[in-house]
């Protein structure tokens, strides 16, 4: 068996570790037509969770649009027409449903050399926008008729770089006439998504049910990887799992990359995993260096306060005096912006959400 851990992209199986619950939860909200705001940390396999569950969709017809590094707003009528595409696997039936229902631009026509699908491909006419997104939402409409649909929009928090309150309001008109449609919003940047659903003055507001996507209990990944480990042969003692787990903090994405390297090793000891963890921190030296740079001098400080400190008695004179602030208002500014940049979480105390950046604050 080759090894079944993926940490780099879309994950399916054997790679996709459980999240039965929220499948369950989503198909009973998808079921009912019932819009969804689903948003995550960036690498929580939110992407994955969205293929995952339209693959067992039998009585909704699946629409994935990846609006991802779109900077326009014919560059999201561009990926529009790419997840429309995708309904209709003949090159025919293709051209004979987008010529029905879209007449303000011209469409070329083609096969997608990576996946041999034909694909239908606008020709821009800016001055036709508007009408042209009321033509592709009316032909999923129309579709909808028929059987009933999800449209899943991810990095959905895009449009607010680009649209203006205009454009998004465009968007609701059509969408909210959509009995037969449920729709996905999904992101990764929490407070970009989140202010577009819950500020009144903004045209989403209200228009999907909250879903954050949280992380995967230890039990549920022990019981995975015991599975794949049995599949091959191999034994781990869950006492092995379960520390990998907690380094990670149930992390999916580096849980999924502690254990593709541990996959190859024999031996385990807490030496190896301590080996492990190191490496997978090194090779992100690249990236966390990056992130460090952009950061003001005070939330240098506040990050390394919160990863010393745990998020615990951050107020305190003494821990005030140790990182260099004066005053309590400069850590609650900075804290401000790092929660609101994603590099932290609040529940009772602040904590650095990704694990091994605040390991390499606190190795460093």
């Amino acid at each position: 068996m080759d090894n079944p851990f993926s940490f780099s992209g879309i994950v399916d199986d054997p790679a996709f570790c459980n999240r039965e619950r929220e499948q369950k939860e989503l198909k009973r909200l998808i079921k009912g037509s019932q819009n969804v705001l689903l948003y995550s940390h960036r690498r929580y396999g939110k992407s994955s969770l969205i293929l995952k569950l339209f693959k067992s969709q039998k009585d909704v017809t699946p629409v994935y649009i990846d609006l991802y590094g779109t900077t326009s707003v014919e560059e999201f009528i561009s990926s529009f027409f790419k997840g429309v595409s995708a309904l209709e696997p003949k090159m025919n039936r293709l051209m004979k449903m987008v010529r029905e229902g879209i007449r303000s631009i011209g469409v070329n026509f083609s096969v997608d050399p990576m996946t041999g699908m034909p694909m239908a491909m606008p020709v821009f006419n800016r001055s036709a926008e508007e009408r042209t997104i009321d033509e592709v939402f009316a032909l999923i409409g129309n579709l909808s008729q028929k059987k009933k649909m999800v449209v899943a929009f991810d990095e959905f928090q895009e449009v607010a770089a680009y649209g203006g309150d205009a454009f998004e309001k465009l968007l609701r008109k059509s969408i909210q006439h959509h009995g037969r449609i449920a729709y996905i919003f999904a992101g990764s940047q929490r407070h970009l998504i989140t202010e577009m659903f819950n500020d009144r003055k903004r045209a989403f507001y209200m228009l999907a049910t909250s879903y954050p996507l949280g992380k995967i209990n230890t039990v549920h990944y022990v019981e995975w990887i015991q599975t794949l480990y049995r599949a091959t042969k191999r034994k781990i003692e869950n006492k092995f799992i379960e520390d990998v787990v907690d380094r990670c903090e149930n992390h999916p994405m580096y849980v999924q990359e502690f254990f593709f390297n541990l996959w190859k090793e024999d031996e385990l000891s807490i030496e190896v995993l301590d080996r492990i963890e190191r490496s997978v921190v090194e090779k992100r030296v690249p990236e966390f260096s990056y992130a460090w740079d952009s950061l003001t001098l005070n939330q240098r400080r506040a990050l390394k306060l919160v990863a010393v400190t745990g998020g615990k008695n951050i107020f305190a004179a003494e821990n005030l005096a140790r990182f260099g602030f004066r005053t309590a208002s400069q850590v609650t500014a900075a804290l401000a912006n790092l929660d609101k940049g994603g590099f932290l979480d609040r529940n009772k105390e602040w904590k650095i959400h990704d694990p091994f950046f605040k390991r390499w604050l606190q190795w460093g």
